[in-house]
C-alpha cells in the first residue's frame, strides 16, 4: 500500500492496534486528537507534526519529545530502531510502541526526508535547574560519567551514537533514563550503544537520574563541565 493513501484515520488504527498488543501499561497515552499539519510541510507534516508538533517542540500530553534540531542521522537511526523492534519493543511503553506503529509505514526515503526536515527546525533548549541544584556535584558526575560520549556541550557524537541531549524537554529525558535502567530500552540484542545506556543506568537511584536530567537543563544554559574532568 503506497503511503500516500495512508489517511490519519489509517495512521491512527495502526497505533490502536499496536497500543491495544501486549501487556497492561504503565502509563497511559491520550488519544491523538490533533489533526494533521495543514501548514508543516512534506512527509513531517503530513505524519510527524500531530504527534511532535509542526515546529518539532513535542507534545507533553502525548509523551512526545521535542526534536527540532536534532542531527538528522540521529534521526534516521532511531527511527530505524522502532522499525526494527530495538525500540518500541517493551509492553510497558506505548509511546515507544506508538512510535513503532508509526515508523513501519514509512519507506526509507520518507525517513530520510522528515529526518532532513527535523534538522532544519531552530531547536529548543533544556528547561534550566532548580535555583537550589547542586551544579558543581552535577557537573563532576557528568564530566566524568557522561561527557566522553555525550560531550561536554550535550550535543551528542555520531562516532558514538550519542545523543544530543540540551535540545529536549525534562520529562522525556526522565522516562528514557528511567526505560534504559528498567530494561525497556537498550535491552535487545545487538543494540551495543542501548546496552551501555543501560549497564549505565542500572545503578542509578532516581535522585540521581533527576541530576542528571538537570544538569542537561544546565548545560542547555551555557554551564561547561570540562574543568571538572578528571585527568
Amino acid at each position: 500500500m503506497r503511503f500516500a493513501s495512508l489517511s490519519f484515520f489509517s495512521i491512527l488504527a495502526v497505533l490502536f492496534l499496536f497500543s491495544c498488543s501486549g501487556e497492561k501499561e504503565s502509563e497511559t497515552v491520550p488519544a491523538i486528537e490533533t489533526p494533521i499539519s495543514a501548514t508543516a510541510s512534506g512527509i513531517y507534516g503530513q505524519v510527524c507534526a500531530a504527534c511532535h508538533g509542526e515546529k518539532g517542540e513535542g507534545k507533553e500530553e502525548l509523551h512526545t519529545p521535542s526534536i527540532a534540531g536534532l542531527p538528522a542521522w540521529y534521526v534516521e537511526e532511531q527511527i530505524r530502531k522502532f522499525r526494527s523492534g530495538a525500540r518500541g519493543f517493551h509492553p510497558e511503553d506505548l509511546p515507544g510502541q506508538q512510535m513503532r506503529a508509526i515508523s513501519l509505514i514509512l519507506t526509507e526515503l520518507q525517513i530520510s526526508e522528515a529526518a532532513k526536515a527535523v534538522t532544519t527546525m531552530p531547536p529548543g533548549i533544556t528547561e534550566p535547574p532548580p535555583a537550589d541544584f547542586d551544579l558543581e556535584t552535577a557537573r563532576y558526575r557528568y564530566a566524568n560519567e557522561c561527557m566522553e560520549c555525550h560531550r561536554y556541550n550535550g550535543k551528542g557524537e555520531v562516532v558514538f551514537h550519542s545523543a544530543q541531549l540540551i535540545s529536549l524537554n525534562q520529562n522525556y529525558l526522565l522516562r528514557q533514563l528511567r526505560n534504559f535502567r528498567a530494561g525497556r530500552r537498550g535491552a535487545t540484542e545487538g543494540d551495543l550503544y542501548g546496552a551501555k545506556m543501560v549497564e549505565n543506568m542500572k545503578q542509578l537511584t532516581d535522585d540521581e537520574i533527576e541530576m542528571f536530567v538537570h544538569y542537561i537543563g544546565a548545560l542547555a544554559h551555557g554551564d561547561d563541565p570540562r574543568g571538572a574532568r578528571e585527568k
